[in-house]
């Protein structure tokens, strides 16, 4: 997705996944390989190895590095050790000077699968920006997810790359490319390939991933810290709590993913809710309703057409030459811009911040043959998905999703979601688990892993109303086995309410200082849109 910091989101073919900012290709490559020469000579003895940072730290402040060094498998004794990068930013301000900080925030990435958000010189130097999303009294401490940054440089699946860029995008004549059975052989081949270079792949979980997080504070001889997690990492976090609640003082919970979501089936539900929203609001707007009138008539009459004849959109339009070279064999392709193109730009732009008129302001420059507007969303959409080949890995986020979350959704549900999708069955089909799933030996999880945490850690919980990815009403679920939980809806928010957000930074430090209820003195009134409290 597009705003500048925070989680990528979960894989689909058609569009690739999003990432924390849009970079040249070139900076991007220079600064990973940086950061893989870093860590391609990490230590193999478990525990937390301080190493100098990889990073000018000038533009970021105080800020101390290592490798926290784990068994891949706990479960066995005779198993490798990897690596998972460690970067400490380190309490600022006054109360630091003085020595008096509080406790360290653990901040929890998104994906799963993501190297962000410290894998280049250019977003260490960004967190110069982000850092300011937390109060300035703790250290806030970056932790590299498993099978990221560990050893071996290419930890992922570079065969998925033909189908994740492939776009959909064909020559005249030619049918377009089947994403899927591309995807089909690439998983097929990364999963032998991985597993012949002595790859556990049953090892990458969020049980797994929590157990990372109590070796490290116990290395960091860390007496009580907090959880952030976002996107993703709301689970990971969750794990922690479940597993490993000794030592966490509270968790701020970001776009939660609780265990018991079933995103695969959910995911057509989640953005119709979402997107009804949208047109909700114009309706309710003078001002956009007198602009776009009656926008979720235009939208259906538009998405019809969309359906009976798509858009051709050449390629050529849209990148420029180094960027049509890395798509490979682009000349003269184009995209036949449909109703499913056309949902899952929606489910992106709804996912980013500024929702309320975005939507109906595309809507009507594609009525009118207007294209400014789908034009910059549609770049931007094709540069993310050739800069994920470089930030994802599509080998742990299916490591991952197959274990804890799809071995608990059967073919049988998924076709049954399908079919109450209706005109958005293919949010369900081209949702990558459940079609990919049965290729990928993850094992399956102990079902406990598909049941809700119950904690009563201080909890705080974040969501923004027009986030189709990770909705409140996800937030709402966890809530009820949070005995000592707040929750709080931003209005005005799509997926990663803290980000940019004057309002729900304001409810993180109040929270920080107590662990209870926060205060909403800096939250205007049309901020939150829902507030609640155990």
């Amino acid at each position: 997705m597009s705003f500048s910091s925070g989680p990528s989101g979960r894989r689909r073919l058609r569009r690739g996944s999003w990432l924390p900012a849009i970079l040249s290709a070139l900076l991007l490559i220079a600064g990973f390989a940086s950061y893989v020469a870093f860590y391609s000579a990490a230590p193999t003895e478990p525990g937390f190895h301080a190493q100098a940072c990889w990073f000018d730290t000038d533009i970021v402040g105080d800020a101390d590095c290592g490798t926290l060094v784990v068994r891949e498998n706990r479960q066995r004794p005779d198993s490798r050790t990897i690596g998972l990068p460690i970067v400490i930013l380190r309490a600022q301000g006054e109360e630091a000077e003085r020595g008096r900080t509080r406790e360290p925030i653990f901040y929890l990435t998104g994906g799963p699968g993501d190297r962000f958000p410290f894998s280049s010189q250019q977003d260490m130097d960004s967190w110069s920006l982000w850092r300011k999303d937390f109060p300035p009294e703790h250290d806030l401490i970056l932790v590299g997810p498993r099978g990221t940054g560990r050893h071996a440089v290419d930890f992922g699946c570079p065969e998925m790359r033909k189908a994740a860029i492939s776009a959909g995008a064909h020559r005249p004549g030619e049918p377009p490319p089947d994403s899927r059975a591309l995807a089909v052989e690439a998983v097929t081949a990364c999963a032998r390939r991985l597993q012949s270079e002595g790859v556990d792949l049953t090892a990458y979980n969020s049980r797994e991933s929590a157990a990372d997080i109590a070796e490290l504070r116990q290395a960091l001889e860390i007496e009580t810290a907090v959880l952030y997690g976002v996107s993703y990492g709301t689970r990971w976090a969750l794990s922690i709590l479940r597993y490993h609640p000794e030592g966490i003082a509270a968790a701020i919970l970001d776009g939660l993913v609780p265990p018991e979501a079933a995103e695969g089936l959910e995911v057509a539900a989640f953005y119709r809710e979402s997107l009804q929203q949208v047109f909700d609001d114009c309706a309710a707007h003078s001002v956009c309703r007198h602009q776009f009138g009656d926008v979720e008539r235009r939208y259906e009459r538009l998405r019809e057409g969309l359906k009976a004849r798509p858009l051709k959109l050449p390629l050529e339009n849209y990148l420029d030459g180094d960027e049509l070279s890395a798509l490979g064999d682009a000349e003269g392709r184009s995209i036949s811009f449909d109703d499913t193109w056309f949902g899952w730009l929606l489910f992106d732009a709804i996912m980013d911040r500024d929702v309320p008129f975005l939507i109906p302001l595309l809507i009507d420059d594609l009525e009118q043959k207007r294209f400014a507007t789908l034009n910059a969303r549609l770049r931007e959409s094709l540069l993310l998905i050739l800069e994920s080949q470089a930030y994802n890995s599509w080998a742990i986020y299916l490591s991952h999703i197959c274990r804890d979350e799809a071995a608990f959704e059967t073919p049988e549900a998924v076709a049954a979601a399908a079919r109450t999708a209706g005109d958005l069955a293919f949010m369900v089909e081209d949702y990558a688990p459940n079609y990919l799933c049965a290729l990928w030996p993850s094992g399956k999880a102990d079902p406990v892993e598909n049941q809700p945490v119950r904690s009563a850690v201080p909890t705080l919980l974040l969501s923004g109303r027009f986030d189709p990815l990770t909705p409140p009403a996800l937030a709402q679920r966890a809530a009820a086995h949070l005995s000592n939980s707040y929750l709080y809806t931003l209005a005005e928010k799509g997926h990663g309410a803290l980000y940019d957000n004057a309002c729900a930074q304001h409810l993180v430090r109040s929270f920080l200082r107590s662990f209870k209820r926060p205060t909403q003195t800096r939250c205007e009134p049309q901020d939150l849109a829902v507030s609640a409290g155990n």
